[in-house]
This record gives structure tokens, sequence and C-alpha cells, in this order.
């Protein structure tokens, strides 16, 4: 009998190093990218509103995280959008993916108490009993988690008293 994995989904986690410095930095170049309540929209971003030069100003504060990423998936990466995110008490964002080519970036740059991270959905249905299949990662402020860009995901109500705060973006290799 051969057992094994027919399929397999890959996932980084990657610590911001030296992320206290880093976090002033980002927060400092978040200033000049306010984020505001859309629509419809369950939390606060800056998706909607024009970023010049984010991509760009965020690479080099985590130029050494990107580096990491890329010699994981042996070949360079581009940010092709990037945005930020912020979440108050009750915020959510519902499920959701990013397209099928790509990657996926969260930096969870504020993480107070009573923050969730992001919940991600497997693709397919849970083999013994047809139900959903929902995973996390452990985070902490300062953590970078990249996925594929097709793996829905969504970010359950925020319970903190203090915002939870996140930079995503999409790349590709």
């Amino acid at each position: 009998m051969i057992r094994g994995n027919l399929f397999e989904i890959p996932m980084w986690s990657i610590p911001c190093i030296q992320f206290k410095k880093k976090k002033e930095q980002l927060v400092k170049l978040l200033k000049n990218y306010p984020e505001k309540r859309i629509g419809i929209q369950n939390f606060i971003t800056n998706r909607q509103t024009p970023r010049p030069n984010f991509s760009q100003a965020f690479s080099n504060i985590i130029e050494e995280e990107l580096g990491m990423l890329s010699q994981q998936v042996k070949s360079d990466i581009v940010i092709d959008d990037i945005w930020s995110v912020s979440y108050k008490k009750g915020d959510y964002h519902s499920p959701h993916n990013h397209g099928t080519i790509g990657y996926a970036g969260i930096l969870y740059l504020e993480f107070p108490e009573g923050s969730q991270p992001t919940n991600y959905v497997q693709p397919w249905q849970n083999i013994s009993n047809d139900t959903t299949m929902f995973n996390t990662f452990p985070v902490k402020e300062g953590d970078i988690v990249v996925v594929p860009k097709f793996v829905n995901h969504f970010s359950p109500p925020h319970k903190g008293k203090k915002q939870k705060r996140i930079i995503s973006w999409d790349m590709r290799i």
C-alpha cells in the first residue's frame, strides 16, 4: 500500500526582522495612504484609493523578508498591488480570494489582545463528512503569512478593544 498527499497547498510564515523599527516606518508610511470605510465593507481600507509608490516604499522596508520568501519560492517576486486594512471592534472581512495566479501576503502590523488571525478555507470539502474545513496559523504582531492567491480566506469579527491593522499585498513570481 502506498499513502501520500495527492495535492498540497504551500504557505510561508515569516517573522519580520527588527519589527519594532520597521513598524514605526510602516505606520509613518501609511499616513500617506489614509484608510476609509467604503460602501458595504465591514472594515476600513485604502484599497479603493490611489496608492502611488506604496509598493516600492513597502518593499524597501521589508526587503529582507521578501528576499527570504524569494529564496523559498526559488524565483524573483514582484508586488502587483498593496493596501492596508484596519478593523475596529466588530469589523470583519467576508470570505474572498485574490485571484488564481501568484501569492498573497499579510503583515500583521497591529495585532492587539482579542485579535484573531486570518481564517483560510480548504478548497475541497472534508471527505468524511462533506463539511467545509478552515485553518488558521498562530500569528503575532510582526508576522508575515503568504499563501497562494486562490485560497479563500476571511477575518472573523474583531473582538479587541484596540484596532487590528494589516498590510496585504498580491505578488507574482
